[in-house]
């Protein structure tokens, strides 16, 4: 007698026919669809005043893509920008977003500040996790160190290590340093078009220390669920320890900058601001200050050129802009983060901007008729 063939007979299996299996299927998508929708984000946080994202969920988009929704129900208007815009080196009740809100006097501007966003990820940012963010006034900051070199400009000959690779793009137009194995472009990819997979990541980076679950279980033997999440972690305090550039022993850099009409980041830059301004949003470019203070003055001569071409384009395209003066050399931290007093002064210059009055002429009531207030 045939013990395989026995065994296999008193097994009872259950066998599907094709319908019941695609049946199976569709249960299981819609299954993986909902859980990313129905999950808690990081509530009681988002409605604290001052909200910034915590340094730790830098790279957790599916968190940004909820506080970008609740910011455009909750706030008339954001700041959008990278550390300098979140605020690296001073409290989050000091950065450019509070001090615009108190010269407003009433909670208007949302910090939408993501540590190490370069325009190449910004564009990718706004493109894929940031949809939620149309019909509203945006203050858009551009940091110019992006364009200070080569390597930062994402155009080196060799591969160069930078922030939010899973945001540039992935088979088109991809930056030149930029060289992504086929696993890299396919996680992207996923995480993009399948909110499971943006859901997935937030799990392992705001409740596994960035593990993945059998790793962290490995690490974690004696503790049955993953614990923390979004609304354990404060982003109040600074990144960095909030000192002057010069009390860090910071020395003036030959810093080489990159034309604009050729730089990789200018030009994610202003797609960034088309995608912006194509969803029904008012945008307002702050463009630096950087501290030119740190420049040897052939670099700062090379500085103010390419600006001077980027005010220019901005000009030409009919976008409002603000290139803020010179901070005094003790409100810088370092080469282009500000301190509180620096962000004060900011706030102040915008507000007696004669371009920054007239683009907030009327958004108020425009924010209010987009959200039927």
């Amino acid at each position: 007698m045939d013990t395989t063939e026995s065994a296999f007979e008193n097994s009872n299996p259950i066998r599907l026919a094709w319908r019941e299996w695609a049946l199976a299927a569709l249960l299981c998508l819609g299954a993986l669809s909902l859980l990313p929708a129905l999950w808690p984000a990081a509530g009681t946080h988002f409605s604290r005043p001052d909200y910034r994202l915590p340094g730790e969920l830098s790279s957790d988009y599916w968190v940004f893509a909820k506080w970008s929704e609740h910011a455009h129900a909750s706030y008339r208007a954001a700041v959008l920008g990278d550390s300098v815009a979140w605020g690296q080196y001073v409290r989050s009740d000091d950065t450019l977003a509070h001090h615009l809100n108190e010269l407003v006097a009433k909670n208007a501007f949302a910090n939408l500040g993501v540590d190490g966003l370069h325009p190449a990820a910004m564009a990718g940012l706004l493109a894929y996790y940031g949809r939620g963010i149309a019909n509203q006034p945006i203050v858009l900051h551009l940091n110019p160190l992006w364009m200070s070199s080569a390597e930062q400009d994402l155009q080196a000959s060799g591969e160069v290590r930078f922030n939010h690779p899973m945001l540039v793009p992935q088979l088109f137009h991809r930056p030149p340093s930029y060289r992504p194995t086929p696993a890299d472009v396919t996680s992207a990819v996923l995480e993009r078009d399948l909110p499971f997979f943006s859901w997935k990541e937030h799990l392992k980076i705001a409740y596994c220390e960035g593990l993945g679950l059998r790793e962290w279980s490995l690490e974690n033997p004696y503790t049955l669920v993953p614990a923390g999440g979004p609304d354990s972690l404060s982003a109040d305090e600074p990144g960095s320890e909030p000192r002057s550039w010069r009390e860090r022993g910071i020395i003036p850099q030959n810093l080489p900058w990159i034309d604009a009409e050729r730089s990789y980041q200018w030009a994610s830059f202003k797609e960034a601001v088309q995608r912006l301004r194509a969803r029904g949003n008012r945008v307002f470019v702050v463009l630096g200050p950087f501290n030119t203070h740190a420049l040897t003055r052939e670099s700062r001569v090379r500085y103010q050129a390419m600006v001077l071409a980027m005010e220019k384009q901005l000009g030409q395209e009919k976008v409002p802009y603000c290139a803020p003066r010179l901070l005094p050399t003790d409100m810088y931290a370092d080469a282009s983060h500000p301190l509180g007093a620096g962000y004060r002064q900011i706030a102040k210059e915008l507000f007696d901007s004669p371009s920054f009055r007239q683009w907030m002429e009327g958004w108020a009531g425009q924010a209010d008729r987009n959200r039927g207030r």
